[in-house]
């Protein structure tokens, strides 16, 4: 599972220090902004995880869509400090998704992560069960494994993929943030 945290004391220049100084005169209306804007940067974040995913892995957003759940939590902790938790979940994918070429005398290839080849000497394709590529585990002919891909967590979990998304996902909640100060002063 793949995990996302977003920490609002951190959040830059609208920590909720900022926020509790701006709307002072405004009793209960910090959480209520941070909340707002917590939510949306879920949102945001929720999307942008496939496009960031899509760009370094070899799958396409819709597949990345199907195969992964996504949650937004918002909690308010103790001394008014929230933190939003994005948690992205997903089953580990067959490995047909990466488009693998298959050869009946040099086993499978395939690109999980873009530019990242692997070869698989003893896999093979069965149609007959569904097609999916199996790999001999001993020297005789069984017993046979299935083979899988990476999860969508697993991708989101990359450094090319995780840090991005952390920075968008920061981007999104101050620019929100900052709207919600405004719409709660009247502006």
């Amino acid at each position: 599972m793949g995990v996302v945290n977003l920490n609002v004391r951190e959040a830059g220049m609208n920590s909720l220090d900022y926020v509790n100084t701006v709307l002072f005169s405004f009793p209960g209306k910090a959480m209520v902004a941070v909340n707002r804007a917590a939510k949306r940067a879920g949102a945001a974040g929720k999307t942008e995880a496939k496009r960031y995913a899509t760009a370094v892995y070899n799958i396409k957003a819709s597949q990345f869509s199907k195969n992964t759940k996504t949650t937004v939590k918002v909690m308010g902790g103790g001394g008014g400090a929230t933190k939003v938790i994005i948690r992205y979940a997903g089953a580990m994918l067959d490995l047909l998704e990466f488009k693998p070429k298959i050869s009946d005398s040099d086993g499978v290839r395939y690109q999980a992560k873009r530019g990242n080849e692997i070869h698989l000497r003893h896999a093979f394709d069965i149609q007959s069960y569904g097609g999916h590529v199996y790999e001999r585990v001993g020297k005789p002919r069984f017993p046979i494994r299935k083979k899988f891909g990476p999860s969508t967590p697993h991708m989101l979990k990359d450094d090319e993929v995780a840090d991005p998304l952390g920075k968008r996902i920061m981007e999104v909640f101050n620019e929100r943030l900052s709207h919600e100060i405004g719409r709660i002063l009247g502006k």
